[in-house]
């Protein structure tokens, strides 16, 4: 029998979707100058920017259903408990996400370094949940408000 809220997606589909996602977000990054330049050409600086954030979509879409199909399974039927260890999964995501993000930036750029804070892209990338599924909400979509996602 088919569980009505887990979530499946082919592996085509969710590449074009998170490539697509990637490429806006770094274009809008590039474009208003958020990560500051390094002196590299633009197309180059460009393909780091779409690396560093697809690698962020592409793994955190992995997390999300390993949540969604599996440890939300696990929790008791509580909103409340729902919504605390949802939270505290996102920023321990983070974390993960962060270190990867690194490094594919270290790895393309051949240096070594930091893209910022862990504990700042934890609270951003809280914030970002939050408000993607807000906007799946006032979709009426499956979300992490109504307590599906």
């Amino acid at each position: 029998m088919k569980n009505s809220e887990k979530h499946f997606e082919t592996f085509l589909q969710t590449i074009i979707r998170t490539g697509l996602t990637a490429s806006i977000i770094s274009i809008l990054l590039y474009s208003f100058h958020v990560i500051p330049s390094s002196g590299k050409s633009e197309l180059k600086e460009f393909g780091i920017i779409w690396a560093v954030v697809f690698s962020i979509v592409f793994v955190g879409h992995w997390f999300e259903l390993f949540f969604i199909n599996v440890i939300k399974f696990q929790l008791p039927k509580n909103i409340y408990v729902l919504y605390v260890t949802r939270i505290c999964y996102w920023f321990a995501s983070s974390i993960l996400l962060f270190i990867i993000a690194n490094t594919v930036r270290n790895w393309l750029d051949n240096k070594s370094g930091q893209l910022g804070s862990c504990w700042t892209f934890g609270f951003l990338y809280i914030g970002i949940q939050l408000v993607m599924y807000a906007i799946m909400q006032l979709r009426k979509k499956k979300s992490f408000y109504n307590g599906v996602y």
